[in-house]
């Protein structure tokens, strides 16, 4: 696989989020790949981190910059720390939850900071990038999502939403690009071992967790072959579930699936007409 990676996605590869967990994973096996890479995240010691890690084990180039992407000027720093610079591989792996809790008990800020977070960013990277890879005639687009996506759930709103808005974006550039060499791809992550994860509060011996480094394989293979993958053979029975059930089902096991990973009381729907 490296030198498909290569020939298809190289020289570089950005990642937005690339600083630890699945985004690290994404840039070692990269690296391995022989792909340059540009890693941003909003801490800086991370990056620090992860560049000497990677400069360590790989002869590749590494840069990194310290960007908030949820920033007003977003585009504008985009365009300054790409220039010049032959990206062929984006992967937008910022976004990852934290916390729960009920959407009118959480700051309406959360909500437009996951907004600007998980949908602007993941629109004006893949716009910026995309028609550079276009224009080519090659390159790749990987969008991270969720199984969250898939259905909407109590203590997660704003979350479910944004990350069903990254589904049909990756989607939908699939149908666009794929025309003209360029990949797309929607990943779907379930619980997953990484550092963001645990700082959100999550139990991770509620449920069944995936190695960070097997979910960035599993994208990575199934780029190619877009639109959506779901990573995990159990997360992939689950969202089966999910997608035949009942819309009030699947919200309600979303629902008492989220309560149960936070210790948080399962909302009651007995209520509701299931029928």
């Amino acid at each position: 696989m490296s030198n498909t990676l290569l020939q298809q996605y190289g020289p570089w590869a950005l990642i937005a989020g690339g600083s630890e967990g699945i985004g690290l994973c994404f840039a070692r096996q990269l690296a391995e790949a022989g792909l340059n890479l540009m890693l941003l995240a909003r801490r800086p010691e991370p990056l620090q981190e992860a560049q000497e890690e990677l400069c360590r084990d790989f002869s590749v180039e590494v840069r990194t910059h310290a960007m908030d992407l949820t920033a007003a000027d977003l585009e504008e720093q985009l365009e300054k720390v790409t220039q010049g610079i032959d990206i062929g591989l984006l992967i937008y792996n910022a976004g990852a939850i934290h916390g729960a809790g009920l959407f009118l008990d959480e700051p309406l800020q959360k909500t437009r900071s996951l907004i600007h977070l998980n949908c602007l960013g993941p629109a004006i990277f893949s716009h910026h990038l995309g028609n550079r890879m276009r224009q080519r005639g090659r390159g790749g687009i990987l969008l991270m999502s969720s199984l969250s996506g898939l259905t909407g759930g109590a203590y997660i709103a704003a979350y479910a939403a944004t990350k069903a808005f990254d589904i049909i974006l990756a989607e939908s550039l699939w149908a666009e690009l794929k025309p003209f060499g360029v990949h797309a791809l929607g990943l779907v992550a379930g619980a997953t071992d990484t550092p963001a994860m645990a700082a959100s509060g999550i139990d991770f011996e509620a449920g069944h967790t995936m190695d960070p480094a097997v979910v960035a394989n599993e994208g990575l293979t199934q780029l190619p072959h877009g639109p959506l993958h779901i990573a995990g053979a159990q997360n992939r029975l689950g969202a089966a579930i999910l997608r035949g059930e009942d819309r009030r089902q699947s919200v309600a096991l979303m629902s008492a699936g989220t309560a149960g990973l936070y210790h948080l009381p399962v909302p009651d729907l007995s209520t509701t007409d299931m029928g």
